[in-house]
């Protein structure tokens, strides 16, 4: 791995931590006053059909662009 992937990889790696907080900080800004945050099998249906074809489109830039498939 030279110095153009390493910087790829250090770009992504940040971009999904900026998004998995601003995730967790909306939840917690729209979330009722002394209120907990709970899930429930239907946040799990809604928020499963949304991430399954983002990592699968990762997935599949990392993969081509190793040429693995």
């Amino acid at each position: 791995m030279g110095i153009p992937e390493s910087g790829f990889v250090l770009f992504l790696v940040f971009g999904i931590v900026l998004t998995i907080a601003g995730i967790l900080a909306g939840a917690y800004i729209l979330k009722p006053k002394d209120q907990p945050i709970r899930f429930d099998k239907w946040g799990f249906v809604v928020v499963i059909p949304i991430v399954i074809p983002i990592v699968a489109a990762l997935l599949f830039q990392v993969l081509s662009y190793y040429h693995v498939i």
